[in-house]
């Protein structure tokens, strides 16, 4: 069975959590399933979008898809692709992968792991050390007619003059380290919504009020922001707005925030907000492309994948380069590149190998999730069953 019709068949089921929402409760196997739909459906979009190279050797001119997640998965490096099993997962081994966090489900799934492992050690050492902890969230305005690539621009300039200024340095001279992260959402109301979750870290006996913060912060995030052209408000029905602060104890202190999904601790929560499949009026990026999916290439959801993609090029997903000596101190990893960590072999007992023939089978065929489940349940015999059934024709 391929992976879209799988889906197709699964009973969605739901879970209500509260303030009228009702979320989408799938099985682990329909969401490990779904991911793979959903690449092959934003490869299909992405696919006719091409650039003109020139070589650098020979000069020759050659058209190449503008987006690598065109051939993310797609492609085995060797002759083969070992299919592998280990404590936690299941995968595939041997394959070209994009490191695309913003728009491939694959990628992000792999590397925003990594970066919320290493987000939840410094949490860890902070708070073993005595320190603390808050999460500060940085908003600006937007309209429907605003470029997403306009407005990430300019919140990167506000949030690098913030940065410089006397008055923030003054107000977090104490501050052991800092990890970002930005978000992306999309509402038919107000369009494109681009903000900065930010967990800062301090050592024992540093203070760390979150009003107080919120405060202090948000006369002169709003000054940075009117510099560049966007504005903000401080609050709305006596919610905070602008900036928000709250305490995050430990890694689960953040749900606070974000009352709807209580499964997601913090280091999920900095990293993998992308994965999530909507939140109330406003979709992820995820829920975008799964509309897109089902309406087709040529609509407007289509043509807003295509813009986020565009816009994200080159932008910095989650960002530990704040937490750099904090990491050193505590004999952390301070390395954190996308590509290498997406194209990092994965390590367990494999369970088999397929062809490149045969992959490119199941790959046409649309099956490459239900492939690794059969792998999954029932080891190589189940594999090669898998293997059989999906290079049957349609």
């Amino acid at each position: 069975m391929r992976d879209l019709e799988f889906l197709k068949s699964q009973p969605v089921g739901v879970r209500h959590v509260g303030d009228g929402v009702v979320i989408a409760a799938p099985s682990d196997e329909a969401r490990r399933v779904r991911r793979y739909v959903l690449q092959a459906g934003s490869q299909a979009i992405a696919w006719p979008y091409w650039k003109e190279v020139t070589d650098q050797d020979s000069g020759e001119i050659k058209r190449r898809s503008e987006f690598r997640i065109a051939v993310c998965c797609r492609e085995p490096v060797d002759g083969s692709v070992k299919v592998y099993r280990n404590e936690t997962a299941v995968g595939y081994s041997g394959l070209m992968r994009c490191g695309n966090v913003w728009g491939c489900v694959i990628c992000a799934t792999k590397v925003l792991r990594r970066r919320a492992e290493q987000i939840k050690a410094l949490f860890d050492v902070v708070h073993k050390a005595g320190g603390s902890a808050v999460m500060v969230t940085f908003t600006s305005g937007h309209s429907l007619g605003d470029k997403l690539v306009d407005l990430l621009a300019r919140q990167k300039l506000a949030l690098r003059r913030l940065q410089q200024w006397t008055g923030l340095r003054c107000l977090v001279r104490d501050r052991s380290g800092h990890v970002v992260a930005t978000e992306v959402t999309y509402s038919q109301a107000a369009g494109w919504h681009p903000h900065s979750h930010q967990a800062w870290f301090w050592p024992t006996g540093a203070a760390s009020d979150p009003e107080y913060l919120a405060s202090k912060l948000f006369p002169l995030w709003e000054k940075a922001c009117t510099g560049v052209g966007l504005k903000t408000v401080e609050k709305s029905k006596g919610k905070r707005i602008g900036v928000d602060v709250v305490p995050a104890w430990d890694a689960s202190q953040y749900l606070t925030k974000f009352g709807r999904e209580r499964e997601w601790d913090l280091a999920a929560e900095i990293t993998a907000g992308r994965i999530k499949a909507s939140r109330g009026k406003s979709l992820t990026p995820w829920a975008i492309l799964e509309e897109a999916i089902l309406l087709g290439k040529d609509s407007a959801a289509s043509a807003r994948w295509i813009e986020y993609l565009r816009a994200t090029k080159g932008f910095h997903c989650v960002s530990l380069r704040g937490s750099r000596d904090l990491l050193l101190e505590n004999n952390l990893p301070t390395n954190y590149d996308d590509w290498k960590d997406a194209n990092d072999a994965g390590e367990g007992e494999s369970i088999g190998l397929v062809g490149a023939s045969s992959f490119y089978g199941v790959v046409q065929a649309g099956g490459l999730g239900r492939l690794l489940e059969a792998a999954r349940a029932g080891g190589l015999s189940a594999l090669d069953a898998e293997l059989n059934l999906v290079s049957q024709p349609i």
